[in-house]
């Protein structure tokens, strides 16, 4: 309920970046259990969103992190590419890249972040840990 109370006291432009988040969260989570990732990359990245206004990086990683609360399954990879196809919307270049590691138990971990200028915008936590797999520009 305090979530809802704040979003409803947010200005009505970082309302809508927060519920584009929110559906571009929803539709990708839903369609990774579906369809191949280059599918879903391409599909995120293609979407035509409304932008009317124009927001800092930051802002739309905290719009990204503030919707994934609300989505049950929002996983790194899930929210490095809804990040993705928002920064794109609104004029970055950003590369998601994913990223493998072993552990000291042998156990293999894999991570997905995004990366704009050569700075870590979401999934910066663990992204030194692991070796990059492959890379998804604009």
């Amino acid at each position: 309920m305090q979530g809802l109370k704040r979003f409803f006291r947010l200005p009505e432009q970082e309302q809508l970046l927060v519920f584009q988040a929110f559906f571009a969260i929803s539709l990708i989570r839903l369609s990774v259990a579906l369809l191949s990732l280059r599918t879903v990359h391409r599909m995120a990245v293609t979407i035509a969103w409304r932008c009317d206004e124009s927001f800092s990086a930051d802002r739309i990683v905290w719009a990204v992190r503030a919707a994934a609360r609300f989505v049950p399954g929002s996983t790194c990879l899930v929210q490095a590419l809804a990040a993705q196809a928002l920064l794109i919307r609104h004029g970055f270049r950003p590369r998601l890249t994913i990223g493998v590691a072993k552990s000291e138990f042998d156990r293999f971990g894999a991570h997905a972040w995004v990366t704009s200028e050569d700075t870590v915008l979401i999934g910066e936590h663990q992204s030194e840990n692991y070796t990059a797999l492959l890379v998804l520009g604009c």
